[in-house]
């Protein structure tokens, strides 16, 4: 059985282009072997809604990998991003891989670190 890898996107950064951003999240899955289960969208609030359900999601099915656009994406909200780094990882033995080298988008408004 393929190992469960989930998506994280902020919707603000991901700048009307969530489709594009998903689609390359689940060629990575792809190409590591895993099969890729959902994304969590966290709203322009950045309340962290999103990514307590992730973490939840992650206990529950018991996956232990996530992929995020960037590790921007785990950044600007009121928890600084190595907090919710180590927070996946201690709660839910996560790994954190992001997409590089994506292609351009659209209009050219995102890109990989």
């Amino acid at each position: 059985m393929e190992a469960l890898i989930y998506g994280y996107v902020r919707d603000e950064l991901a700048e009307g282009h969530s489709e594009e951003l998903e689609d390359a999240m689940c060629s990575l899955a792809s190409s590591a072997g895993m099969c890729f289960a959902a994304t969590f969208h966290e709203s322009t609030t950045g309340d962290g809604t999103a990514f307590a359900e992730l973490t939840a999601e992650l206990k529950r099915a018991d996956a232990h990998h996530v992929v995020v656009p960037s590790l921007e994406h785990l950044a600007g909200q009121t928890i600084p991003r190595e907090i919710l780094l180590a927070k996946l990882a201690d709660e839910a033995e996560a790994h954190v891989w992001t997409v590089s080298n994506l292609p351009p988008l659209r209009s050219g408004g995102f890109s990989a670190p």
